[in-house]
C-alpha cells in the first residue's frame, strides 16, 4: 500500500471509527420503499450497527442466514436522479466536509463521451466534498495501469466471452479482482477487493458465496437454473450495497459500410467475436478490405485481452468451436464431433482432418490442440488462465504453492485427430468457452514457453508474428497509434478462401481521425464515434430479432451508407480500487450518476441505462426480469 493510501486509511478511520468499516449487511435499515434516506436514519439494525446504505430491503426473500431480506429491495441510488443531498449526507456522516475533502483519481479511456461524463460527475462531486482528478489513457495503457492499481476510479466495459451470467459475475468475485497477489491470474475488474479493502467483510464473503453458487450449479435442470437465478439476484443486490462497481449502460453496436461491401453484420456477441471471412461476403472494386482498429499489445491467443486484439486473433486463428458471426449460436470449427458424459465433466473431441496451419507448419493434429491448451494454462506469458482454470476448471495437479505442475493438465491426445478434456466439476458452458479465441490452435512446440519444448521462436517474436490456421495469414503490424495491421487470405483455409483477399487496418484512437478515415472512404466498414454520430441521420427500417438495419446519411461526402444496430451482451461501468476509496465516496458517485441522461445526451441513444452488471439478454427472466428486479417489483 502506498504512503498516500495509508494516509487516506488513517484519516478515514479517524473520522468514522472502525465500526463504520465493519457494519454488517444485517445492520441496513432505512425508510420505506427501499429508497435510501439522507445518509441513514441513525437507527440500529439487529446487530446494533448504524445504517450505511439506508435501504429497508423488504423484498420478501429470505436466504438461509436471513440477510437477503435486509439488502436493498430496489436500486438504492435513484433512477436517473441527481441526488446531491443524499451524496452530501453520506459523505458528511462519514466525517468528510469542507476541511476534510477526498481526492479521487479518475482514469478513463481516451473518449470524448467518457470525458463529458467525467466532467459532469466532477462538477457534481465537488459540492459533496470530493475533488476528482481526471486522466486519460489509450486502452492498452489503461489496462496496464489498472492492473497495477494506479488509480482510484476507472471506466471499462465487458463484452460477453460466453452468454452466461457467470462471465459477468467473475468481474466482481472478490478473489478474482486482486491483481497484485502472488501467483494470481485474475480476469475480473480491477477492484482490488482484498481483505484490506474498504468494505464489510460479510459483504465480501457473501459475494464470494453467491459466485460459488453460480459456479457450482451447471447444467440445464430446473434446480440448477433456479440456484443460478437466486445467486444472480443476490449478487446484484450485494453489488448495490457495496457500490464497488457502478453499471452505467448496456450498449448497442452500430456498424456502417459502403455499398461496395457485401456485409453481414455480426450478432450480439459483437464484432470481436466474428470472423471477417464470415461477415464480409464480397467486395467490389478492390481486393483489400480497409478498416480501423484501436491499439492492442499482443496477437498471441493466450495473451490477447481486449476487443481490438481479439478481432485480429479471430481472423488469424481458429478455436475448436465458433460463435456463428458473433451471434450466441455455437458451431463446430476445428472439430467435427464431440461426446460428453452425463455430468458434463469429460469431453472427447474429433478434429476435422486436413486443416492446415499457415506457412510450413503442416496439418493440425490432436497434439497441436493439447500443446495449445497446455500453453494457455502453463505459460508464464498467458494472461487468460482464468478460462481454463477457474471457468472450465480443467483437472490438473498443483504444487504446494498452487502452481500447475507442468504436463499435468487433463488434456490428452487419444488419437491422431481426437483429444479429451477432463474437468474437475460439471460446467454447462464448456462448448461456449472453447469458442473463446484463447483456446485457438497453434503449432505444437512453436514457442518454447512450455516445459519440454525449446520452441521455434520466443514469445515476443510469436506475439508479434503469429502463426495460426485461421482464414487470414499475418503480414505486418506496426503497433501504436498511427500504425497499421495487415493480413492476407489463407488460400488453403479449411472453411474456404475468404472473399476479401487482404485486410488492412489503420490503428487510430482519436475520434475525428476514425471518422475522417471513413468519410474519405479509406475505410470500407467502420464504427462512427459517438462524438460524430447524428441520430437524425439514421433510418433503421428493417428488423431481424433484436438487430435493426437501414441507412445512415447523407455524410459530409454526400454518401448515404448502410447501417446496422445490434444490442450487445455487454456492460460499461465505473469501478473503484476498493483499497483506496471508502464506501461513502463510492456511494456519493452512485447518487450523482444519471444513467438515462448520459445514455441519451452523451451516447446519443446508443444503448440503455444499466442498473445491473448482468445484461438484460442473460438476466434471469430476460429484459422483463431485469426491469422488475431493479424496480423492486
Amino acid at each position: 500500500m502506498s504512503d498516500k493510501d495509508e494516509l487516506r486509511r488513517r484519516q478515514f478511520l479517524r473520522v468514522t471509527g472502525a465500526s463504520a468499516l465493519t457494519a454488517g449487511i444485517a445492520g441496513c435499515s432505512g425508510d420505506s420503499g427501499g429508497e435510501p434516506s439522507d445518509g441513514g436514519d441513525g437507527s440500529d439494525g439487529e446487530d446494533g450497527s448504524d445504517s450505511e446504505d439506508g435501504s429497508d430491503g423488504e423484498d420478501g426473500s429470505d436466504g438461509e442466514d436471513g440477510s437477503d431480506q435486509l439488502m436493498p429491495s430496489s436500486y438504492p441510488y435513484g433512477a436517473n436522479e441527481n441526488r446531491i443531498s443524499e451524496a452530501r449526507a453520506v459523505m458528511e456522516e462519514a466525517g468528510y466536509g469542507p476541511d476534510n475533502r477526498f481526492s479521487l483519481d479518475w482514469l478513463q479511456y481516451n473518449s470524448p463521451a467518457w470525458e463529458e461524463i467525467a466532467n459532469t460527475l466532477r462538477a457534481r462531486l465537488e459540492s459533496v466534498h470530493v475533488d476528482m482528478n481526471i486522466s486519460k489513457a489509450d486502452f492498452g495503457a489503461l489496462l496496464e495501469r489498472t492492473e497495477k492499481g494506479e488509480m482510484d476510479a476507472f471506466t471499462l466495459g465487458w463484452i460477453a466471452d460466453y452468454p452466461g451470467v457467470r462471465n459477468f459475475a467473475q468481474l466482481v468475485d472478490p478473489d478474482n479482482t486482486i491483481y497484485d497477489a502472488e501467483g494470481a491470474s485474475p480476469n475480473g475488474a480491477r477492484l482490488f477487493w482484498s481483505e484490506d479493502s474498504y468494505t464489510d467483510p460479510e459483504v465480501r464473503s457473501a459475494m464470494s458465496e453467491a459466485f460459488a453458487q453460480l459456479s457450482e450449479n451447471p447444467g440445464n435442470k430446473d434446480e440448477a437454473e433456479s440456484a443460478r437465478a437466486e445467486a444472480t439476484l443476490r449478487l446484484e443486490k450485494l453489488l448495490w450495497e457495496s457500490a464497488a462497481l457502478l453499471p452505467v449502460y448496456h450498449s448497442v453496436e452500430d456498424v456502417f459500410w459502403y455499398d461496395r461491401v457485401d456485409y453481414n453484420p455480426p450478432g450480439g456477441m459483437g464484432v470481436s467475436r466474428a470472423k471477417t471471412s464470415t461477415s464480409v461476403q464480397g467486395l467490389e472494386g478492390s481486393d483489400t478490405l480497409k478498416g480501423t482498429s484501436a491499439t492492442f499489445n499482443a496477437l498471441d491467443p493466450i495473451a490477447s485481452g481486449n476487443t481490438a486484439s481479439g478481432s485480429k486473433v479471430m481472423d488469424i486463428f481458429d478455436a475448436p468451436l465458433n460463435y456463428v458471426n458473433g451471434t450466441v449460436e455455437v458451431e463446430p470449427l476445428l472439430i467435427e464431433d464431440y461426446t460428453t458424459n452425463d455430468d458434463l465433466t469429460e469431453y472427447e473431441f474429433t478434429l476435422k482432418q486436413g486443416v492446415q496451419f499457415h506457412g510450413d507448419y503442416g496439418e493440425l493434429t490432436a497434439d497441436d490442440m493439447v500443446y495449445s491448451i497446455r500453453r494457455l494454462v502453463e505459460s508464464s506469458n498467458s494472461t487468460n488462465t482464468y478460462f481454463p482454470i477457474s471457468v472450465l476448471n480443467i483437472d490438473r495437479e498443483e504444487d504446494e504453492d498452487g502452481n500447475v505442475v507442468p504436463g499435468s493438465v487433463a488434456v490428452e491426445a487419444t488419437g491422431d485427430y481426437t483429444f479429451s478434456v477432463t474437468l474437475r466439476n460439471s460446467f454447462g458452458y464448456a462448448l461456449e468457452v472453447l469458442s473463446y479465441s484463447a483456446f485457438s490452435a497453434v503449432p505444437e512446440g512453436i514457442v518454447g514457453d512450455v516445459e519440454g519444448y525449446d520452441g521455434d521462436m520466443d514469445y515476443q517474436q510469436f506475439s508479434t508474428n503469429p502463426v495460426g490456421c485461421g482464414p487470414y495469414v499475418f503480414e505486418e503490424w506496426n503497433s501504436g497509434v498511427g500504425g497499421e495491421f495487415r493480413a492476407s487470405a489463407f488460400t488453403d483455409y479449411h472453411g474456404g478462401e475468404p472473399a476479401a483477399a487482404n485486410i488492412q487496418d489503420a490503428i487510430l484512437s482519436e475520434p475525428n481521425a476514425i471518422y475522417n478515415r471513413f468519410l474519405n472512404e479509406n475505410a470500407d466498414v467502420s464504427a462512427i464515434p459517438t462524438s460524430q454520430f447524428d441520430p437524425g441521420l439514421s433510418d433503421l427500417t428493417s428488423q431481424d430479432g433484436a438487430q435493426q438495419t437501414g441507412t445512415y446519411g447523407p455524410l459530409g461526402n454526400d454518401q448515404t451508407v448502410n447501417m446496422s444496430r445490434t444490442p450487445t451482451i455487454d456492460t460499461f461501468y465505473i469501478a473503484f480500487n476498493m483499497e483506496n476509496v471508502p464506501k461513502p465516496v463510492r456511494q456519493a458517485m452512485a447518487y450523482v450518476m444519471t444513467g438515462d441522461d448520459f445514455t441519451e445526451s452523451v451516447f446519443k441513444g446508443r444503448g440503455e441505462s444499466a442498473y445491473h452488471l448482468t445484461p438484460p439478454q442473460i438476466f434471469p427472466g430476460g429484459g422483463e426480469g431485469y426491469a422488475d428486479h431493479w424496480q423492486g417489483e
